[in-house]
């Protein structure tokens, strides 16, 4: 399934995380890193606490989908998992259901994160394991000083005529590459 890499901002967003076991609290790892407000559903769950999240002991049920900007359904029952996306799907609240690409509105991509700098390989569910492997790839690739040059192209961004913000910006890239110039247009 092709899908559309869309970015979007999850500082403050709230999210109910259904599962408390180990893939869950991965999904809580990456969502948290981004800001996300968690409130795990489970009876009994991992520890989620270095995520800040808030752990409602108790069985999932619709109603704790109130007030949510998303949600991820991480149980080992897959039943409960489709029951979370069309009680989701029924309020327009985006769904992630861990390993049923039917009932996810959005997947979690493989990530390199350099700052500001983020690169997220989907297939759209087809193989987990080839976007790890992609991602792995990216990360010995991109150079080790990409934050700070993202930060200096946002500190030049909109104090240059368009033209030389972006020769310069990609000057500052190749720079943290080792390398002078650069390839290929914009």
């Amino acid at each position: 399934m092709k899908t559309f890499p869309m970015m979007r901002p999850l500082a403050g967003q709230k999210c109910l995380l259904v599962g408390g076991g180990t893939v869950a609290l991965r999904k809580a790892e990456k969502l948290s890193s981004f800001g996300a407000a968690i409130y795990v559903c489970a009876r009994e769950c991992a520890d989620f606490s270095p995520f800040g999240a808030q752990v409602l002991r108790c069985d999932y049920h619709p109603r704790l989908l109130e007030g949510m900007d998303i949600a991820v359904a991480a149980t080992d029952d897959r039943a409960i998992n489709a029951r979370v996306a069309q009680d989701c799907r029924a309020r327009g609240i985006p769904v992630n259901s861990v390993d049923d690409v039917q009932n996810c509105d959005f997947f979690f991509p493989a990530l390199v994160v350099r700052g500001d700098v983020v690169v997220g390989i989907s297939t759209g569910g087809a193989s987990p394991a080839l976007a790890a492997v992609v991602r792995e790839y990216l990360e010995n690739c991109l150079p080790v000083g990409l934050e700070e040059v993202a930060l200096r192209a946002k500190e030049l961004r909109g104090t240059l005529p368009a033209e030389e913000y972006k020769k310069r910006v990609r000057e500052l890239f190749y720079a943290a590459l080792g390398q002078e110039g650069g390839h290929g247009k914009d």
